[in-house]
C-alpha cells in the first residue's frame, strides 16, 4: 500500500511540475554568439558572391573579435532555402514578405537591425557588433526585438535610476572617437561618491549606447525635455537636474563640478 501511495504521489508531483512548467514565462535564450547573418543573390556558379563580405569582416572586426564572440553565417538567396531562411528572418524583423523584391543585396543583420547594400554593411559592421556585443554580453539585454512596442518609460525600464544618490545619463556611441575619449578619461574616472554640502552620496551613471535598440528615441525625449538646440545635439552629452554638457571639452571641464554643486541629486527622467 505505502509503495502505491509513493507511485501516485511521484505521478502527481511530475504532473504538477509539468503544469506549472507550461504556466511559467520563460525568460528568452541569451545566445552565445553575436549573429552576423550576410544574404546575398548570385546566380553564377563560377562567381564568388562572398568574397567582399568576407574581405569586409576581416577589415572591420579583426581588431576587436577577441572582446564578443560571434559566428558569421552567409546565404545565397538565389537558392530557395536560401531565400526561404531570409524571409523568415525578415518577418522576425516585421517586413512583409513581397518586401525582399525591393531589397538591395547584399543584406547583413546583426542582433534585429538589417543594413542593406554593401556600402551600407562596410560602415556599419564595427558599430553594429560592438554594440550587439554589449547589449548580449555586458547587459545581457538579449536579442532585439524590432517589432515590439514600447512606451518611454517601457524603453527607460533598462535603465532604472538609484534613489537617493547622484545620477548623470550619458548618451555616447561605441565608435565616436569622441565619446571614447569621454568614455575613458572622464566617466570611467568619475568616483564612487561625490560630497555635496558636506554630504556624501553614491555616484550613479547611466550609459545609453544610442546605437542599441530605440535608444535614439530615448536621446529624443531628452533633447526635447531639456530644450537642446539643434547646435548641441550631439554624443557624447550628459544630461543632469540642472541641464546638459555637450562634447568632450564641456563635459571634461564641467562635469565633476556641476556634481559637487548638487546637479546629480532628484535626477528624474523624461515622460
Amino acid at each position: 500500500m505505502t509503495a502505491m501511495r509513493n507511485v501516485f504521489l511521484c505521478f502527481f508531483s511530475i504532473l504538477l511540475c509539468a503544469a506549472l512548467s507550461g504556466c511559467t514565462k520563460e525568460e528568452p535564450e541569451q545566445p552565445e554568439n553575436v549573429e552576423i547573418h550576410f544574404y546575398y543573390d548570385e546566380p553564377c556558379a563560377s562567381c564568388d558572391g562572398t568574397k567582399e563580405i568576407y574581405e569586409i569582416v576581416s577589415e572591420e572586426l579583426d581588431d576587436v573579435s577577441g572582446l564578443y564572440p560571434y559566428t558569421v553565417s552567409v546565404y545565397n538567396v538565389f537558392r530557395k532555402a536560401d531565400a526561404q531562411t531570409r524571409d523568415a528572418e525578415l518577418k522576425k524583423l516585421g517586413f512583409q514578405e513581397e518586401f525582399a523584391g525591393s531589397l538591395t543585396y547584399p543584406i547583413m543583420t546583426i542582433n534585429g537591425n538589417i543594413y542593406l547594400g554593401i556600402d551600407s554593411i562596410r560602415e556599419s559592421i564595427r558599430e553594429a557588433y560592438l554594440t550587439a556585443g554589449e547589449d548580449l554580453f555586458v547587459y545581457g539585454r538579449g536579442v532585439f526585438d524590432p517589432a515590439r512596442k514600447q512606451t518611454l518609460k517601457q524603453l527607460l525600464a533598462d535603465y532604472k535610476l538609484e534613489k537617493g544618490g547622484s545620477s548623470v545619463v550619458y548618451f555616447y556611441r561605441t565608435v565616436c572617437g569622441e565619446c571614447i575619449k569621454t568614455g575613458e578619461e572622464v566617466m570611467d574616472l568619475l568616483p564612487e561618491t561625490v560630497v555635496v554640502d558636506g554630504t556624501s552620496y553614491p555616484q550613479q551613471i547611466i550609459r545609453i549606447n544610442t546605437r542599441s535598440g530605440r535608444n535614439a528615441e530615448i536621446l529624443q525625449a531628452f533633447f526635447e525635455r531639456y530644450e537642446v538646440p539643434p547646435e548641441d545635439q550631439m554624443v557624447p552629452i550628459v544630461f543632469t537636474t540642472r541641464g546638459y554638457l555637450a562634447g568632450y571639452e564641456a563635459i571634461s571641464s564641467g562635469l565633476y563640478p556641476e556634481l559637487e554643486k548638487g546637479a546629480g541629486l532628484g535626477m528624474e527622467y523624461p515622460e
